[in-house]
């Protein structure tokens, strides 16, 4: 018996030390006036170990919000899709539940907010709020924050969570990057101690290449609210556009000597387009974030250093449609605990404080809810009004030659919710002719006005002080033909509701001699690698000629792609068949020829028609490349062509059997830790027929390492960017401001300092002068930020001037190439008069910002080159090409480059040799 009672008390004790460590946690999160419904489990009596002491993954945090909904009817949970690595995306909604029983008219009364043609809702209306958590995976803060914030808004009885759950419909994301977060979970897991180790130096507190910040692909799904390229992003804003939330938080980390940030942001980091009531309502609710955060004695700053301009970020775009967005930043523990220049920082003290700007949230929004109601409304009001007054009435676009780009940008404005329109009647603007039934037109004045400018218009911004690209007009980057009306008479048909259904097919049905592809459709190039995967024998043609088909004759470009009948592995029938479901698949059209003499130019048999090889290749990839540019090449290849493209680690290249592959891809980064004898074997294997492409920094290493005898610009443009690899390209190097630091770090007294440095030349010990002291440039130090940052690029649009007969210009038919710069890479013009296949212009800016210095820099420079190496070619990218996945003029370039760089003709004279031997032996034959 007494064994038993010994059992019991032992027992009692556990229990008893149990409740108290859960009641201390409560304590530390929640005010100790909460009170909670037992019947509901916390997060640690779920998950089995307290808040803040491990990592949670996103299956375990799923988990937990389906088992609150299973227990409470405020609470109820939503799937909005997958990831690429097949991980549920969620929302949760929390309401009272006579609000989530008529759900559906709440949302419909809410949507009036954003047609101004309709009455200001009524004050009893639920405002709706968003609370978006861990959109970089390994800002792992939040992500514990929303199970936290979940079980509260669940379990609290407390009379002020009824209201706030009365007068609100309440959204939280837990993860809006659910692979990423897993990557940074599982680091973060996997190299805690027992007991926590604090030093920065431990591993845990130093995650590998590519880090867990980003997605599947390596892509910063904070940078594509307005390109839309991912399947995340493409998730969560039709989530958004359903709703269109009154407030709408976005939850970051920051670097770990920070502290909190909130907004309201400076003044000169606004958008110029944005009415300034959107900003200033921020700041109302920043007051009830500082009360929170000084009732818990958290420090924190505002007004200083973060981006709040562009629509690409998930605190702006929300912005553009009337909601008060913000960003949230929490100084990052990377582990369990670090030492930092503020004391020691806990993964739980971050956890509390975004808990507590996550209620101070609602508790404002609450509070100033006819406000943001008003806010809402009056937005839509103004853009109605200021695109009255733009004198861009309509845009038109679209190009009968590629239907696929000019679909592709149709469905990113159908998600953005824009409103376009056929083409009534075929229109000529700006001396560009639109087709009916290929053209779409937008007229400006519509509620969405503010998105159209940011999708169109160049910016031309004054200030220097942006951490990340400055130049975001969609229009530029995929390169579709467009136009600006300025007229209010313009043909205007049906509004396009859906996208309208493509198909592809081949006209004039089977042949029994060969079928012929325009390369102008962006979709051709899938088409292409489709073909080779299938072992088709396809040829490109280096010179226009127009054919003779059944419905006439019909001219076809450079690069055109012609499929004999003859010298296939595939008799007539199947030939046919397999080309009807690529054709179909793509929606790009084949055309049957009868014969092989064309009307006009080369005949179908002509040496200027060339088999395309079917690409092998092969990625650098690892620590020491540039994660979000290999991600970007790796989702191109992957999701638009097919290809299976194979990621090499640097440290694999050694013993790597190169043979395999007839493309390699050197993202930037940095390469110099490849020692003589790897870097002599890739030497080898370009000049032995391969194809090495080559971006940025990577351009730089090849042209070092004399793997080409292109030249570099010597200048000091700008800062050099890429300093840490194992991020992306949107965290920059430490010489910058950015979202990890709270300084900008002077990079080496700018190479040792002033102009005028005095030197000492007889008695160096001494400090002796021999000459008078130069004039030395002297500013003061509250400038420095000011003045170092204007000389960064940190992303802006120029112009180029792109030759559209050379191979990797093939299906371009505008000599004009936007190109998105962000390096400080400058090639010289190539000596070879035809090897320079884009040059910047004379007057290369367009959009964003850079210094004046700096567009003089790049007047004139080269953008793209091609080089011969052997018997093999280089490409080099002075940029680059696949930039953030949706640059997709610059892309076509780069999949040219993929598919035909080896049928190039090299034969202009280079300043040491002329032609290689292998050309000379070719053009002999031909001769």
């Amino acid at each position: 018996m007494k064994k038993i009672f010994k059992i019991a008390g032992l027992f009692l004790a556990i229990l008893t030390a149990s409740l108290h460590q859960a009641e201390a946690q409560n304590n530390y999160f929640f005010s100790s006036s909460a009170n909670f419904d037992v019947s509901i489990p916390s997060p640690e009596k779920f998950l089995g170990y307290a808040i803040g002491t491990h990592y949670t993954r996103h299956d375990q945090i799923v988990a937990y919000f389906r088992e609150l909904a299973r227990l409470t009817n405020r609470v109820h949970v939503q799937s909005i899709g997958k990831t690429y690595e097949e991980r549920e995306q969620i929302v949760v909604t929390f309401t009272d539940p006579e609000n989530y029983n008529r759900l559906e008219e709440i949302r419909q009364e809410h949507l009036t907010l954003v047609d101004p043609s309709k009455p200001m809702v009524g004050s009893d209306a639920p405002l709706v709020i968003h609370l978006g958590y861990s959109v970089h995976g390994n800002e792992s803060s939040s992500g514990e924050v929303s199970l936290l914030a979940g079980y509260y808004l669940a379990a609290n009885q407390n009379e002020e969570t009824k209201k706030w759950l009365k007068e609100a419909v309440i959204f939280i994301d837990p993860s809006l990057n659910p692979d990423g977060r897993d990557r940074a979970a599982n680091w973060y897991n996997a190299y805690k101690s027992f007991p926590a180790v604090s030093d920065p130096l431990d591993k845990e507190h130093n995650e590998a290449w590519p880090g867990g910040r980003t997605n599947h692909y390596y892509a910063d799904l904070n940078r594509d609210w307005l390109n839309l390229v991912h399947v995340e992003s493409r998730n969560r804003n039709a989530f958004f556009h359903q709703w269109y939330p009154n407030v709408q938080i976005d939850f970051h980390e920051q670097g770990s000597n920070a502290t909190y940030y909130f907004e309201p942001s400076p003044k000169r980091h606004e958008s110029p387009i944005i009415p300034a009531f959107i900003y200033e309502q921020s700041a109302v609710l920043a007051k009830y974030h500082a009360k929170a955060l000084d009732d818990i004695g958290s420090l924190y700053f505002t007004k200083e250093n973060y981006d709040n301009l562009s629509p690409i970020y998930g605190s702006t775009y929300p912005k553009f449609y009337g909601s008060i967005a913000a960003t949230f930043e929490q100084a990052s523990s990377g582990g369990l605990v670090k030492e930092t220049s503020n004391g020691l920082l806990s993964f739980a003290f971050t956890i509390r404080n975004h808990l507590t700007t996550s209620f101070s949230t609602i508790k404002g929004a609450v509070a100033e809810k006819q406000n943001l109601f008003k806010a809402q409304k009056n937005l839509f009001k103004t853009a109605i009004e200021k695109a009255k007054a733009f004198p861009v009435k309509a845009y038109v676009f679209g190009d009968n030659n590629d239907a696929g780009l000019t679909q592709k940008f149709l469905d990113l404005l159908l998600r953005h919710k824009i409103n376009a329109y056929e083409l009534n009647d075929n229109t000529t603007a700006d001396g560009k002719t639109f087709q009916k039934g290929t053209a779409y037109v937008l007229p400006t004045e519509q509620p969405n006005f503010f998105i159209i400018h940011s999708l169109f218009e160049e910016n031309n911004l004054k200030d220097s002080i942006y951490y990340d690209n400055t130049g975001w007009s969609v229009i530029h980057a995929y390169g579709v033909k467009y136009a600006k009306i300025t007229s209010a008479d313009f043909a205007k048909g049906k509004m396009i509701t859906s996208l309208p259904a493509s198909k592809g097919t081949i006209a004039g049905g089977k042949s029994a001699y060969a079928y012929i592809v325009s390369y102008s459709d962006f979709n051709a190039s899938k088409a292409l690698y489709q073909l080779l995967e299938k072992n088709v024998l396809v040829k490109v043609a280096f010179k226009p000629f127009t054919a003779s088909l059944s419905s006439g004759s019909k001219s076809f470009g450079y690069g055109t792609l012609v499929i004999p009948v003859a010298g296939q592995n595939f008799n007539e029938d199947s030939l046919y068949h397999l080309l009807s479901l690529v054709a179909e698949k793509n929606s790009v059209q084949f055309n049957a020829v009868s014969t092989g003499f064309s009307a006009e130019g080369i005949d179908l048999g002509s040496s200027n028609i060339k088999a395309v090889q079917k690409p092998t290749v092969a990625l650098a990839f690892g620590q020491g490349v540039t994660s979000s540019e290999a991600g970007q090449v790796w989702f191109i290849l992957n999701q638009h062509l097919g290809l299976p493209v194979v990621k090499i680690d640097l440290l694999q290249f050694q013993r790597a059997d190169l043979t395999r592959f007839n493309t390699l891809i050197l993202p930037s980064g940095t390469y110099n830790a490849w020692d003589k004898a790897t870097v002599e074997k890739i030497k080898a294997w370009v000049s032995d027929g391969g194809t090495l492409i080559t971006f940025k920094s990577a351009t730089e290493w090849a042209i070092q390492n004399e793997l080409s005898r292109d030249k570099l610009l010597s200048t000091d443009i700008g800062q050099r960017r890429g300093g840490n690899t194992n991020t992306t390209e949107n965290q920059p190097a430490p010489t910058q401001l950015n979202r990890n630091t709270a300084l900008l770090v002077s990079p080496a007294a700018r190479a040792n300092g002033a102009a005028g440095v005095i030197s000492s030349t007889t008695n160096p010990a001494a400090g002796v002068v021999n000459r008078p002291m130069e004039s030395a440039e002297r500013t003061d130090y509250a400038q420095q930020q000011d003045v170092e940052g204007a000389k960064r690029i940190n992303g802006a649009i120029f112009i180029t001037d792109l030759d559209i007969t050379h191979p990797l210009a093939f299906g371009v038919s505008n000599r004009k190439l936007f190109v998105n710069k962000n390096s400080t890479t400058l090639l010289q013009p190539s000596p070879n008069k035809y090897a320079t296949i884009a040059q910047y212009a004379d007057k290369p800016f367009i959009n964003g910002y850079t210094s004046k210095d700096n567009i003089k820099k790049i007047s004139n420079s080269a953008a793209i080159i091609l080089s011969p190496s052997g018997s093999g070619r280089v490409v080099l990218f002075a940029d680059d090409p696949t930039y953030r996945g949706y640059w997709l003029g610059t892309t076509r370039v780069f999949l040219n480059s993929i598919f035909f760089s080896n049928l190039v003709a090299t034969t202009g004279t280079y300043v040491g040799g002329a032609s290689s031997a292998a050309e000379e032996e070719e053009e002999e034959e031909e001769h």
